[in-house]
């Protein structure tokens, strides 16, 4: 971004900043390099790198976080960007810009402050007309990640998609239960049983709540990979 006395010129993820802060700006980055084809999910919730091509800053700590060994959630991805400097530049350019307005601590201007929720009048003009009028990205034709910047990741239209990058993994379950489950199986093979489909689904929906999942995306789960 080039601040000027005109209109700024925003990439990607200054308008995720200005529309939504540091979260906003991983969610897009995961969006753009999922569907850019630079990192696939491995599995539900969990993310892996495929090629680690780094067009942006903001992108090359994002896929430094995702990491090429194994593969990582979108909890433990977040943790392992906390204090990125990558990340919060964007919020930086935007402040010098006059579109961000930084923070105060103790009557002084934070300089580490990631000027989230602190829009300008300019800012907030700035935002409300790219809403209106999204710019034309051509490098993000066919994509859905100027929409999350715009909107969040709600806004993604392929909701299979968004759950699979987004949606906490099921924890495994424990030893005895798997057991438990292998033996169930056998004895519904063996048997028949015609309520199978519901005694699935009182078991997945007893285990979840079990175990305190919720499906959702969220707080930090501790780190580690996923």
């Amino acid at each position: 971004m080039r601040p000027s006395g005109r209109a700024p010129d925003l990439d990607l993820y200054d308008i995720a900043f200005l529309a939504g802060g540091a979260e906003r700006v991983v969610d897009t980055a995961l969006v753009a390099l999922v569907e850019s084809g630079r990192v696939r999910v491995h599995a539900p919730g969990e993310l892996a790198v495929v090629k680690p091509d780094r067009g942006h800053p903001v992108e090359a700590a994002v896929l430094d976080a995702v990491g090429t060994q194994g593969h990582r959630s979108i909890d433990t991805i977040r943790w392992r960007l906390a204090g990125d400097a990558r990340i919060s530049d964007p919020g930086r350019s935007l402040a010098a810009a006059g579109l961000l307005r930084p923070r105060r601590r103790f009557g002084r201007r934070d300089p580490d402050s990631e000027f989230e929720s602190s829009l300008t009048k300019t800012g907030r003009e700035t935002l409300d007309k790219l809403a209106e009028e999204p710019p034309t990205v051509r490098a993000l034709d066919g994509g859905s990640s100027l929409r999350v910047a715009l909107f969040g990741r709600d806004a993604m239209p392929d909701a299979d998609l968004r759950a699979s990058i987004f949606e906490r993994p099921l924890p495994p379950l424990p030893p005895a239960e798997r057991g438990a489950a292998t033996r169930r199986r056998r004895q519904i093979a063996e048997d028949g049983d015609p309520s199978l489909a519901a005694h699935r689904a009182r078991g997945a929906s007893g285990y979840g709540a079990a175990a305190g999942f919720d499906g959702g995306g969220g707080g930090f789960d501790g780190g580690g990979g996923g």
